[in-house]
């Protein structure tokens, strides 16, 4: 009889640690300021909520361990932020720069030409008050010069990712809007 209570409370055990892995599935909420509603979504952390308010108008499409952000008006741009499963990710330190730099260079696309690392750095930027190593690449991609920024956040089981690419010309003004849209996230 001891024996089956031990068994069920190690299956609850695995049950609730399985269950506070984030689940970026975003769910419409908002929140109020003055009275104004200001549209928002809401992502599963556990049993926590994770709240993020997505730039305005970039239509948003995941589900469990990826999100994809899109701008309106803009062809070949996007988004992402993925939780990728990595308990022994490297911490953000001046240490692992190049390991970061090199893990960046593994979300190049694969048919990407003239692939160039312009710098790797610990990121000003700070969610939930953990530090971020960030990479900015520049590639050419079917003949057209693209630019992708990579923040990754090592947190205890796994690894956030938010990426940025898109052509050379629109890089400045929508990297921006995506970065600053990232302030507002809450609870991760």
């Amino acid at each position: 009889m001891v024996r089956a209570i031990v068994i069920i409370a190690g299956l609850g055990l695995l049950v609730s640690d399985a269950c506070a892995e984030l689940d970026l599935t975003p769910v419409d909420s908002f929140y109020e300021v003055e009275g104004i509603r200001v549209p928002n979504v809401t992502f599963r952390n556990g049993a926590k909520d994770v709240t993020y308010t997505p730039p305005p108008r970039w239509a948003l499409c995941g589900r469990g361990k990826k999100l994809t952000l899109t701008p309106p008006n803009t062809i070949q741009a996007g988004a992402t932020m993925q939780a990728i499963t990595a308990k022994n990710a490297p911490p953000a330190t001046p240490e692992n720069l190049k390991a970061y730099s090199e893990l960046a260079l593994e979300l190049v696309p694969r048919e990407a030409a003239n692939v160039e690392v312009v710098e790797t750095v610990i990121c000003p930027l700070r969610i939930s008050g953990q530090p971020l190593v960030e990479a900015t690449l520049n590639y050419v991609f079917f003949g057209q010069q693209f630019r992708m920024n990579v923040l990754f956040l090592s947190r205890e089981k796994e690894q956030m990712r938010f990426q940025f690419s898109s052509r050379a010309a629109d890089f400045p003004p929508l990297l921006k809007t995506f970065r600053t849209s990232l302030y507002s996230m809450q609870g991760l």
